[in-house]
């Protein structure tokens, strides 16, 4: 069996800017009601179940089907990760050519504030990770993932550079799937500013 702890620390960076896409988000939305509707399905054949033996059986068949779903659910990530990437990649062109485009501060006076705080939001990428949809070979596996809090606060531009490319993958996936934005964003001079992160990660197979 293995344990996973997932640690993450927040430093100033540098990185591309572009736009978040919900799509994440409606397939995670959509994948979250298949599972409560299988919930439901196998509750009701386990209540119905007559003898210890049938009970384990729906219980075996109830492990197979969330395993199987959350591949499904992951091949989809994978998919939008893909497509998002390349409008991010479109954006960020467009940007470069406009004289409007703006880089991000590395000198603000004001952080911008995650709901809770930091630590509540390394809880959120802990929470969305996908570790069974890592191939790995070492116990333990690190990447950097670079992020961009934009004026309204929304996370954006999210890259992870590692060693283990499916690792890197879950993480950004992880990052696009959390729905809060930061309630405040970064402050110079009074003025709202686009902000980078860089926060490392790594994750421990025992």
């Amino acid at each position: 069996m293995k344990t996973i702890l997932l640690t993450a620390f927040l430093l100033a960076g540098n990185m591309l800017f572009g736009q978040q896409n919900e799509e994440f988000r409606l397939i995670k939305q959509h994948f979250d009601r298949q599972e409560n509707l299988l919930k439901i399905e196998f509750a009701k054949k386990y209540n119905n179940a007559f003898t210890a033996e049938e009970k384990e059986t729906v219980k075996k068949d109830f492990t197979e089907f969330m395993l199987k779903l959350d591949s499904i659910r992951n091949t989809a990530y994978l998919g939008a990760l893909i497509r998002v990437k390349n409008v991010e990649e479109l954006e960020y062109l467009k940007s470069q050519s406009s004289s409007n485009a703006m880089a991000c501060h590395t000198e603000i006076d004001e952080a911008p504030e995650f709901p809770n705080g930091i630590d509540a939001l390394r809880e959120k990428v802990a929470s969305l990770f996908y570790s069974k949809g890592i191939e790995y070979c070492k116990n333990e596996l690190n990447t950097t993932v670079s992020f961009v809090v934009d004026e309204n606060g929304s996370i954006t531009d999210i890259k992870a550079e590692g060693e283990n490319i499916s690792f890197n993958k879950q993480a950004e996936i992880a990052m696009y799937l959390i729905s809060e934005k930061f309630t405040k964003p970064a402050l110079q001079k009074g003025n709202a500013v686009k902000y980078a992160f860089r926060m490392p990660l790594s994750i421990k197979f025992e």
